[in-house]
């Protein structure tokens, strides 16, 4: 999740500083502070699944870093429906989500798991919305950029907000983004140009036993690794 909002500052509408962690979200301004996020000329942002604990999430890193928005859709199932947030001293209605709930949003930080991914993320492309997609769903589709946007954000220099043209973004599961914030620069260091699969694995399995992280899931992870490192190079 924090790398689907730090995907939110690259380019140009984009930051290179992955969030700490932080208490759950209150997102009230503090007293005396200005804020800069809600502009006229800015994105039209919509988070999808943000009634679960990744949506708020993503509303509490939206207000921490005062990421410009002109305005904000609070999208959720049927059942949320009709719910009430306070977000940066407003009040909003939490709407279900719908294909027409993309019609004018540039931006879509979906984190609702992965059939909702699959069914809506690309109805909101079509609409022309940038989707950034917290799930599985599109991380093995290798027309759909996966990215960590301190690993390589070149992935996705060809999506720009504001131009019309939806697309859509993936990022790795959170042990891939932990291990290769560590590993990158050790690669860069090296300057490896090429490496198997199982080179990936065997290092990988390494790592996460000197992170004492556990081993899990290390064959997907060793596929998430060889995307995001070498992309179309290989």
């Amino acid at each position: 999740m924090a790398s689907s909002l730090s995907l939110l500052r690259q380019n140009t509408f984009l930051s290179a500083t992955l969030p700490t962690t932080r208490p759950r979200p209150k997102y009230a301004s503090a007293a005396g502070r200005v804020r800069m996020s809600l502009q006229e000329n800015a994105p039209t942002i919509a988070v999808v699944g943000v009634t679960g604990a990744v949506g708020q999430e993503f509303l509490s890193v939206l207000s921490d870093r005062d990421f410009p928005y002109s305005s904000i859709k609070m999208l959720a199932s049927k059942r949320s429906a009709g719910r009430r947030l306070t977000f940066e001293d407003k009040e909003y209605v939490v709407e279900e989500l719908t294909a027409e709930s993309f019609d004018g949003v540039d931006i879509a930080l979906f984190s609702a798991g992965g059939s909702i991914s699959k069914e809506f993320g690309p109805i909101a492309v079509n609409r022309g919305t940038i989707v950034v997609d917290n799930s599985s769903a599109f991380r093995m589709d290798e027309n759909v950029p996966l990215v960590i946007p301190e690993v390589n954000p070149e992935a996705m220099e060809k999506i720009k907000v504001g131009m019309g043209k939806g697309a859509l973004i993936a990022n790795p599961n959170c042990s891939t983004i932990i291990c290769l914030m560590a590993a990158t620069p050790l690669h860069r260091h090296a300057k490896v140009r090429s490496f198997s699969r199982d080179f990936i694995t065997d290092f990988l399995i390494q790592l996460l036993v000197l992170l004492k992280n556990g081993i899990f899931h290390v064959y997907n992870l060793s596929i998430y690794v060889e995307r995001v490192w070498l992309g179309d190079k290989k």
